[in-house]
């Protein structure tokens, strides 16, 4: 028997194509390497070749082989109702903050899965075009706003599809024309977003002004990628001198990246429930001193919190009351780990939404929430001693 020297190289295959990633002397070096590609980012199949000489004559085998289970995603559905959807006549209102609410809101699977606001995807021609791919995806948003429309008595659904159509197509056109002509527009500075704002204007009138500018605005966005990088860019815009109607556009941007659930988190940080959250978010709000007991807010809400309690950021507001009432309504305990504490934690966080004034942050709707969980609280302790009955008649008591 003779003794041939031996090599290894691990091959890797990502997005069908095969490549060698590296070299190894040892076998056990070669398989190490080979494990940690399989967890690489779209790898899918990894292979390591033993490569001998024997007597002259040059032997190749296949050592180690796995491959990377195909993961088929889930269809991306609805992720909430259009309540207060407002009634759009013209491709204008669909830009307005309340419609981008809404948008936020039902489209929220879509806008997180590629990380951008509504702003983005209303603006730009690839996500536009992305989110028509979805098949009925858009279908599916433009009938739930059509019902909601007709429940109101505003329209009448098929009716009002048809035009919510034809709002749609408008805007996804608008997106296409803009992806094609930008580079005939003039040149957009983030360092100098007056004088970009002017030549915009020039070149396209007062009209389609803020269409141009929140487009290009969109583009550099892009270039973070994640809501909390693209908050914090947009903050770094906001300035004094700054003519109001850009604070107000950036501002409304801002607003956008705060609809997302997983940024609020990001932000609150690791608080120990969701009675601390709550009552670190109303701090904010009210521009209260942070409390020591609650883990420290990010940097992001904190700036967002001084620009609401100076009147800077009245979007910001809206959304963030906004979460406050959906916690209050969702079926989530405030305390996971001690459900019995409810009643208690209802009152801490009743004492922390209320300001120096008593007013309760955000008004009597806020006051409905409140009111509901507690309702909910009480039934789910009459029907823990076995008193159905009683529990069922309470939800005659429900608030509305």
């Amino acid at each position: 028997m003779f003794k041939g020297s031996a090599s290894y190289e691990v091959h890797v295959c990502q997005e069908g194509r095969w490549r060698i990633e590296a070299s190894f002397t040892e076998e056990q070096a070669a398989l190490s390497c080979a494990r940690v590609q399989l967890v690489g980012h779209g790898i899918q199949e990894v292979k390591v070749y033993k490569a001998r000489s024997l007597a002259g004559l040059a032997i190749q085998t296949v050592i180690f082989q796995r491959k990377v289970p195909e993961v088929k995603n889930k269809p991306l559905g609805l992720a909430g109702s259009p309540d207060g959807a407002p009634f759009c006549t013209t491709v204008v209102d669909l830009y307005g903050f309340d419609s981008r609410v809404v948008v936020g809101r039902m489209l929220r699977q879509f806008l997180d899965k590629f990380r951008i606001t509504q702003t983005e995807l209303l603006h730009g021609w690839t996500y536009a075009r992305k989110l028509d791919e979805q098949g009925t995806l858009i279908g599916a948003a433009v009938h739930a706003v059509a019902r909601h429309h007709a429940d109101l008595g505003k329209a009448d659904a098929k009716v009002r599809v048809k035009q919510l159509r034809v709002l749609v197509d408008q805007a996804m056109g608008k997106a296409r024309d803009f992806a094609a002509e930008r580079k005939r527009l003039p040149a957009f500075d983030l360092k100098d977003l007056s004088g970009s704002s002017r030549r915009i204007e020039e070149a396209v009138g007062p009209a389609e002004h803020d269409y141009v500018f929140l487009s290009f605005l969109s583009l550099h966005m892009a270039d973070r990628n994640s809501l909390g990088g693209k908050a914090e860019m947009l903050l770094d815009l906001l300035a004094e001198g700054l003519e109001p109607r850009l604070n107000a556009l950036l501002e409304g941007v801002i607003a956008d990246t705060l609809g997302s659930v997983d940024l609020i988190k990001e932000q609150l940080g690791a608080q120990a429930n969701l009675a601390d959250g709550l009552c670190a978010l109303a701090d904010v709000l009210h521009g209260r001193a942070a409390d020591p007991k609650l883990a420290p807010v990010g940097a992001v809400l904190a700036r967002v919190g001084g620009l609401t309690v100076a009147g800077h950021a009245p979007c910001c507001r809206s959304v963030l009351v906004d979460r406050v009432r959906s916690s209050l309504n969702s079926d989530q305990p405030l305390d996971r780990r001690d459900p019995t504490a409810e009643s208690a934690l209802i009152e801490k966080v009743v004492a922390r939404l209320k300001g120096a004034d008593g007013a309760m942050l955000g008004g009597a709707e806020t006051e409905k929430a409140l009111a509901r969980r507690m309702l909910r609280h009480r039934q789910a302790l009459l029907r823990r001693q076995g008193m159905h009955d009683i529990a069922d008649s309470l939800a005659a008591m429900r608030p509305h």
